[in-house]
């Protein structure tokens, strides 16, 4: 296996990294650096490079938020501990950016701040994921929590884990959020009737369900601009 130490001094990220910080580390470079060694055939910069280049849907970087672990995997040079080190990778990417929304007090006061929070993570999604936004009374996030993660096109879940969850955290309001991974945000009757019951049982506890917004393809339905309820 080729590693870092073997490159040619021009091409070692490490004494780049030290030399100039890591903000002078291409994608590629920074990869490298995380996955130490490359194949025989294959030198690290460029098993990093097929990492930067597995899904041309992805801009690089991003795809460590989407990619599972056999998808790395399929990569020649990447076996099951650097697949599973990429994802946590991209979770940690995805926990940093996440926490500093909510330490910026970042509010939900339209659909179009949902869309904005949740596009890149879930418009690529090739299953149905559903999260719930706990709100405070200022529409402050309170949790951003996964609820459920289906197959291609369904995602089982119940009121009462959302409502259970709503009033361990002291919740207000509730934003709930899916993805149609045909990319068309059009509700099914499925999700008309559960929003109604959700948001029924929610009332009958003292919390509101002041929208649910599915994400498509650059594009979003929000129940309430849509005023298939009113909104709180």
């Amino acid at each position: 296996m080729k590693k870092l130490n073997e490159l040619d001094a021009g091409n070692k990220p490490y004494e780049k990294c030290e030399r100039l910080g890591a903000e002078a580390l291409t994608d590629q470079e920074l990869l490298a650096i995380v996955l130490r060694t490359g194949t025989k055939e294959k030198p690290v910069l460029e098993v990093a490079e097929d990492v930067l280049n597995l899904n041309p849907q992805y801009d690089g970087l991003v795809g460590l938020i989407h990619f599972d672990r056999l998808e790395f995997c399929s990569i020649a040079g990447i076996g099951r501990v650097k697949a599973i080190q990429l994802q946590a990778i991209g979770e940690i990417a995805k926990r940093i950016w996440t926490r500093q929304k909510r330490k910026n007090n970042m509010t939900f006061c339209s659909p179009n701040a949902v869309e904005e929070y949740f596009k890149e993570e879930l418009r690529y999604l090739d299953h149905e994921v559903i999260h719930v936004l706990y709100l405070d009374n200022q529409m402050q996030l309170i949790q951003d929590k996964l609820i459920s993660a289906g197959t291609c096109n369904r995602s089982v879940v119940s009121s009462r884990e959302i409502l259970i969850e709503a009033l361990r955290s002291h919740t207000v309001n509730m934003v709930l959020v899916h993805n149609h991974p045909s990319g068309n945000p059009e509700p099914s009757p499925e999700d008309r009737q559960f929003t109604i019951t959700l948001r029924q049982a929610a009332e009958l506890v003292g919390i509101y369900l002041v929208d649910h917004v599915i994400i498509g393809d650059n594009r979003y339905y929000s129940f309430r601009e849509q005023e298939e309820f009113s909104g709180k």
